[in-house]
């Protein structure tokens, strides 16, 4: 399995329209690709662990993770003209991102072993 992982902050000046708009337009385009297995999308909680917690220099509001079957199925998103038409919103809509593509397992798996080393 393939992940598309997308970490990002909407812009400050963002409408609640435009951010709206812009939600809708992620919905409909992981309901629309076919090749995307699994769509997840998430806004951040801020625990209170009773300890403190280091998350890096830079933290992010909302999180994507895009499931696909294989490298194929990536692609044909990430050419597709909904992803397109998101890519331009997304770019004009977010003041900060990450995006990483990676090959997922399941973390209860036998295989995670072999897998990590």
């Amino acid at each position: 399995m393939i992940g598309h992982i997308v970490l990002f902050n909407p812009k400050t000046t963002a409408t609640k329209d435009e951010l709206r708009s812009f939600a809708q337009l992620i919905s409909r385009t992981c309901a629309s690709i076919p090749s995307i297995q699994r769509a997840t999308i998430g806004k951040r909680l801020r625990i209170d662990a009773g300890y403190a917690r280091y998350f890096g220099d830079k933290t992010y509001e909302y999180l994507a993770i895009l499931e696909f079957e294989d490298s194929q199925g990536l692609v044909a998103y990430l050419r597709h003209p909904l992803h397109e038409r998101l890519g331009r919103l997304f770019w004009e809509m977010c003041e900060s991102t990450v995006i990483a593509e990676v090959d997922l397992i399941d973390g209860k798996s036998r295989e995670l072993v072999e897998f990590l080393s």
